[in-house]
């Protein structure tokens, strides 16, 4: 299975971290709308009600996405291959042509499906919990559902079970992968333990007492950084120590990334990240930003008033957010990005790669791309 134009052209042109993304973003884009096609066809030959439910899955799934996560497997898989470098002398790798990542491709590409199926999956049911109407540009599949089905109800119960039919689709595509049994045994795994520590991070959002630092890392690090990474390492039958030395940079990566996603949900440009600012003060959400408010005394007590009130006024929403930036809340959340930043570098230039190697240079620029963006 080898890339498609847009591929080769980034493959040949840039070897850094947004040239992997932009040639994973292509070749996903392609090959999940061909994977998904014959079983779409098959569920609407079984009822409307199924179809429509696969239909969902495969909108949700090809209608845009970073592609992140299944970069940062295929970056896994390339530091977890030099464990099997057996050239006498530790020459870096060279920078990769059309050929080299047509290769690369081939092996990760139904895991790289597999962890964007799973991203649906969890964007299905995150929507609906949240009561977000709206997608990726789009109408979130329970509000899509209940317009094809005819009622509410229906169409909840057909986003809960599209949701199920997403995940059951990702595991299907990871078992496809063309590799040894023993390496895909180990990223299922990998893959089955994201799923657990997702959940388990989900149920912990309900109660006030785990940090907010304890749920991110939980919700958003393992299937946004270490889980890909671990899996991609897998597949190419890396060592227990790479795969510990991959973990040691992913996770203060991941919650990097998530304090990153709280900070633009209110400072951010609506235009850049899609979201309208005051969406996460008016549904609740307890974010970094949130819980370094929290005995500020009466901007603890303005957030006390507004916080979680669907009703809540545009000026309530602004006071608030002048709140976080006086009472220095945001200059705390910023700073400990930064602070994880540099434990994701440290453990990076720890790690036993040439610092020239392919490897190295893209888990360098995923550093950059995900705790340092603005949308």
């Amino acid at each position: 299975m080898s890339p498609g134009p847009k591929t080769a052209a980034a493959s040949t042109s840039d070897a850094s971290f947004a040239g992997l993304l932009e040639a994973v973003r292509g070749h996903v884009d392609a090959q999940l709308g061909a994977w998904l096609r014959p079983r779409v066809a098959h569920a609407k030959s079984v009822s409307a009600e199924v179809g429509a439910a696969a239909e969902a899955v495969q909108g949700l799934a090809v209608r845009g996405g970073k592609r992140m996560r299944a970069a940062l497997l295929v970056a896994g898989f390339e530091a977890g291959a030099a464990d099997r470098d057996t050239l006498v002398t530790p020459a870096p790798r060279p920078p990769p042509n059309g050929r080299d990542l047509a290769a690369l491709f081939r092996d990760c590409d139904r895991a790289m499906l597999a962890i964007e199926l799973l991203q649906v999956y969890l964007l299905i049911h995150d929507d609906w919990m949240d009561d977000d109407d709206v997608r990726r540009g789009g109408p979130a599949v329970h509000i899509e559902l209940r317009a094809r089905l005819g009622s509410k109800r229906l169409g909840d119960t057909g986003a809960i079970l599209a949701g199920d039919l997403a995940s059951a689709y990702s595991q299907e595509a990871l078992f496809e992968t063309p590799l040894s049994g023993d390496r895909v045994l180990a990223a299922a795994r990998a893959f089955g333990r994201i799923q657990v520590e997702v959940v388990t991070g989900q149920l912990a959002e309900m109660s006030s007492l785990p940090s907010v630092e304890l749920i991110h890392a939980l919700k958003t690090a393992s299937y946004t950084v270490t889980g890909p990474l671990a899996m991609g390492a897998h597949l190419a039958g890396a060592s227990d120590a790479r795969i510990e030395q991959l973990a040691r940079y992913g996770r203060p990566l991941g919650v990097a990334f998530q304090l990153r996603d709280d900070l633009l949900g209110t400072f951010g440009d609506p235009s850049a990240t899609g979201k309208p600012v005051g969406n996460d003060i008016r549904q609740g959400k307890r974010t970094a930003l949130v819980e370094a408010m929290h005995g500020a005394g009466a901007s603890g007590g303005l957030l006390a008033r507004v916080l979680g009130r669907e009703d809540a006024s545009a000026d309530e929403v602004a006071e608030v957010v002048r709140a976080m930036e006086e009472s220095g809340a945001r200059a705390r959340v910023e700073a400990r990005v930064a602070e994880l930043l540099a434990e994701a570098r440290a453990s990076l230039s720890a790690m036993d790669l040439p610092d020239t190697s392919l490897a190295k240079v893209w888990l360098a620029g995923a550093v950059r791309a995900l705790g340092e963006r603005s949308s």
